[in-house]
């Protein structure tokens, strides 16, 4: 129980703007890290990130382009 809330834990919290969508969303890091660690994304989808933004994006955002990209890889 103790290493749930640990876990849980947030050491860090800024708001951030998404890049993408331009919505204010909270940026958490924790001891396992940032919470966007916690979604998905394929090599294909990190690369379009990367040639596409240079900054944050919300969860939403992060989402939708990992399924945009994984459905066109499969079109």
């Amino acid at each position: 129980k103790l290493r749930e809330r640990l876990n849980k834990l947030v050491l860090l919290r800024k708001l951030n703007n998404c890049e993408s969508c331009g919505n204010d969303f909270s940026c958490e890091i924790g001891l396992k890290g940032c919470w966007c660690s916690e979604i998905k994304i394929s090599d294909k989808t990190r690369e379009y990130l990367r040639q596409k933004y240079r900054s944050c994006l919300c969860r939403t955002c992060l989402e939708t382009i990992e399924a945009q990209v994984s459905q066109n890889i499969k079109s």
